[in-house]
Formats: structure tokens, C-alpha cells, sequence
């Protein structure tokens, strides 16, 4: 499956149990997480062979399970109704309809309880904010901690 360049999933004909929804072997790393407007980033950087940047946002964000890298690609799919009911379960997040994403990467899978999902793929700075989300930037250490100079 080769995804598209952009996309935004949230209607329920998007979510058929099991469908995969994007796939890319680029090595993707946790970006940005916030608690207040439960969205999570992952980022593909650029690098040498590649001068784009893919992020992929999921919104809200009820539950998850990932690691920090995932460094052999990634694939995200729906969950089977087995795994969105272990899910549910585990997490806790029963009486809402809850979409259960399942993120597999080198034999591995975590999942993202979430509302909707998206991506897009850009040549903006790899430190340029998302275009789908805002994050507050980070603070600037040199404002925080004292100088040595």
C-alpha cells in the first residue's frame, strides 16, 4: 500500500476492523505530545536520500502504548474487533466509541485510542511546526538556564 501525501480520517467508513491506513518504511520518532489537547505527532525526518518530512497527528488521543522510535518504518491499521476489544479493556476507555489504532513496526505493536488520524508530507525544516496540528514551541535553554559565557 503506498500512502497518499495527505489525508484526514474521521468517519467511521474510514475505520473497517483490520484495514491498514498508512504504511512507510522512513524511520518515525515521537515528536510532539500534549496532554491538554490530547494529540500525538509522530515525525519522519529528513535526511540525506529524502529531503521531506512526514507527520502523522492523532486527535484526541484517549490511550496509548508506543515507543519513542520506530526506526524500521511503520504501519498503522485498525484494529481486528478481538484487538479493539482487548483494547478497550486494557485502557479502560469503554462507553464512548473509541477508534483503536494499531501501530506495527519490526514485529512489534502498539496502539494509539483515538478519535481520528492524519498525515501529511512536506519539505518544510524538520524543526518547522506541523501544519496539523499547533504545538506551544519549546522553550529556548538559554533562556531557562544561566549562562557559562
Amino acid at each position: 500500500m503506498q500512502s497518499p501525501s495527505e489525508a484526514w480520517l474521521n468517519r467511521d467508513q474510514d475505520f473497517a476492523p483490520g484495514r491498514e491506513l498508512f504504511r512507510s518504511d522512513r524511520p518515525f520518532s515521537v515528536w510532539a505530545y500534549t496532554v491538554s489537547h490530547s494529540q500525538l505527532l509522530l515525525r519522519a525526518r529528513t535526511d540525506g536520500g529524502r529531503q521531506s518530512r512526514i507527520d502523522i497527528l492523532f486527535k484526541p488521543v484517549e490511550g496509548l502504548k508506543t515507543r519513542i522510535d520506530y526506526r524500521d518504518g511503520i504501519i498503522i491499521r485498525c484494529a481486528t474487533q478481538k484487538e479493539h476489544q482487548q483494547t478497550i479493556a486494557e485502557t479502560g476507555n469503554s462507553g464512548r466509541d473509541y477508534r483503536v489504532l494499531i501501530l506495527e513496526s519490526a514485529g512489534t505493536r502498539d496502539y494509539v485510542v483515538t478519535g481520528a488520524v492524519g498525515w501529511r508530507e512536506d519539505h518544510d525544516n524538520e524543526r518547522d511546526p506541523s501544519h496539523l496540528a499547533f504545538f506551544p514551541p519549546g522553550s529556548d535553554p538559554k533562556r531557562i538556564l544561566p549562562s557559562t559565557d
